[in-house]
């Protein structure tokens, strides 16, 4: 029996996220046991999901306690960090996912990788402190995806293809749930949906994520309860609020019940309860939190309003049935601490109740169309995860969204996976690419976006030219080494462009500081080489372009006059 190790040592949104994989490995490979290496506070969320074997715990408040406390000795805090890797170390694997691809999580995957010559997925150090990517979608997950603005996948299709099990996701259960919890949310759901059923044969129950951990991302109060309002205005609806088992959500579940003479129905449910709740209502409201990534793993449809740095491009919600409210994608800062955060909370407020209303009866069914006038909303778009071959779009739907930014966003996945050399067996999922842009934008955009990404990669191409032409020269004469500097300078600094053109420069760079040449002259050899990779990448990106203008040729169901704003 093959026994792999999972090293996730982020937060809960994470720890469920990673039961999409979980369950695809486990699905390929039904006798292979996954085990999880996780932080002790996240032990009781990972309890929770299918195909899990055993779970190792980290007590990172005990080491960190003992490091930051002059009484005690450095070494007190690495003996409990040693301690809490014994029993793994023992286990010997033979692969390792690095999920959480932060500092730690990687230096332990470069441990296990020496001790037990364990092949890690994702990205490890070697003996010079460099990074070693195991595929060119660690380039993606570590470089792309942090730098530009234009993500070309979430994390769960980026694991997927890092462990090479892209393609193979399916809707199974993915958590456990209490059958008698099971029941018992039934039976009380019904009885709240029959308090509306004599003015509607159809009441949805819908759950309110009241909080988020972060201000920024919060919907702001009085929004909250002006929808709600008009949730209980409704012939067809019933909120309920949603809490976890925590003083400060009590309190805030209090204070909004309080505009509402305290008749709204709350619920709080622990890690294990929570399954059975969200199987029992018809949609999900929340801002960016775990509960989205529960609702996704149980299939209940959700509507997320991701504000502040929530990265939904990244961690959306990914169930086709659900939907994301935001700002248009090429407005957002999806990092903390970039924004100030009282310009971000005052901007949340611009958010519009009917907005949430008129989606939310669009994804229960009960509106067929959100056609988005400037009366209903002028400064939010709306978001739709499409399922493609190997995983995730979120297409432009409504709202003032930048056609010419969600085009480049879009085509930056095929570009990726044509610059990761995969191309060839995910034709299909780069044909839904091309289709999805046409059949949401207008070919005169199209056409523009492609010329004026031709025009990048030409003015690229000729920096790399440059770049070339100085290293030529400073391998016959040293005191030349000034004029390749400068022009490589020039080359990285297109990692920062707003174009497509970043992209090839972006695994050029990765690559580049992953050298780790003995002497100067294999430096320039292998630099020479990255160089002329480059070369083949951007004319690889090239034929991207070419694609995308040929693709408008073929025959294409409904491909002309298709209005940009689309139904739900």
């Amino acid at each position: 029996m093959e026994k792999i190790l999972l090293i996730n040592l982020k937060k809960f949104g994470d720890t469920f996220q990673s039961a999409h994989l979980i369950n695809t490995i486990k699905t390929l490979n039904p006798d292979t046991q996954v085990d999880v290496l996780c932080f002790e506070e996240s032990a009781k969320a990972a309890k929770t999901l299918r195909g899990i074997g055993n779970i190792f715990t980290i007590n990172r408040k005990k080491i960190i306690s003992f490091y930051k406390n002059n009484i005690y000795s450095d070494g007190l805090a690495f003996n409990a960090f040693h301690e809490a890797l014994e029993d793994v170390i023992r286990s010997d694997y033979r692969r390792v996912i690095n999920y959480s691809n932060d500092k730690v999580s990687t230096y332990i995957s470069s441990y296990l990788s020496n001790s037990m010559e364990a092949e890690v997925f994702g990205i490890r150090f070697d003996s010079k402190n460099s990074v070693v990517y195991s595929d060119p979608f660690s380039i993606i997950l570590n470089d792309v995806n942090t730098t530009t603005h234009f993500t070309p996948f979430n994390f769960n299709d980026t694991y997927h293809y890092i462990c090479g099990v892209e393609g193979h996701q399916n809707s199974q259960l993915k958590i456990k749930s209490n059958s008698s919890h099971d029941q018992t949310a039934v039976e009380n759901f019904d009885r709240l949906r029959a308090t509306k059923q004599d003015r509607s044969e159809d009441v949805n129950i819908v759950g309110i994520q009241i909080s988020s951990a972060s201000a920024t991302k919060d919907i702001p109060k009085k929004v909250l309860i002006e929808t709600i309002q008009l949730f209980i205005d409704s012939d067809n609806i019933v909120p309920i609020l949603l809490n976890a088992p925590l003083d400060e959500e009590r309190e805030l579940i209090k204070e909004i019940n309080s505009n509402f003479d305290h008749k709204l129905v709350s619920v709080e449910a622990d890690f294990i309860a929570l399954p059975s709740v969200l199987k029992g209502i018809n949609l999900l409201l929340t801002p960016d939190t775990s509960v989205k990534h529960v609702a996704d793993l149980v299939g209940t449809p959700c509507l997320e309003v991701s504000l502040g740095e929530a990265p939904f491009l990244k961690q959306g919600s990914i169930n086709p049935k659900s939907a994301i409210i935001s700002r248009a994608a090429n407005l957002r800062v999806f990092k903390e601490g970039i924004e100030d955060r009282d310009s971000v909370i005052e901007q949340n407020s611009a958010l519009r109740p009917a907005l949430i209303y008129h989606t939310t009866q669009a994804l229960i069914g009960s509106e067929q169309n959100l056609d988005l006038d400037v009366e209903l909303d002028s400064e939010f778009c709306v978001y739709r995860p499409k399922k493609v071959q190997t995983g995730t779009l979120f297409v432009p739907i409504s709202g003032p969204f930048k056609p010419e930014f969600e085009i480049r966003r879009l085509l930056a996945r095929p570009l990726s996976l044509k610059l990761a050399g995969r191309e060839k067996t995910q034709d299909q999922s780069i044909e839904e690419v091309y289709q999805t842009i046409y059949e949401r934008f207008d070919r005169r955009t199209i056409s523009k976006v492609v010329n004026e990404e031709k025009h990048a990669l030409s003015d690229l191409t000729k920096d790399l030219l440059s770049t070339l032409r100085g290293l030529i020269q400073t391998q016959e004469d040293r005191r030349k080494a000034t004029y390749f500097v400068e022009a490589l300078e020039k080359l990285i600094s297109r990692c920062f462009d707003n174009s497509l053109s970043a992209f090839p420069t972006l695994f050029f760079r990765a690559r580049l500081e992953s050298l780790n040449a003995t002497s100067l002259e294999e430096n320039f050899k292998e630099v020479e080489g990255l160089l002329y990779d480059l070369k083949s990448n951007l004319q690889n990106c090239f034929n991207i372009l070419k694609e995308v203008e040929d693709f408008k040729n073929k025959d294409m169901e409904s491909s002309t006059n298709i209005s940009p704003r689309a139904s739900l």
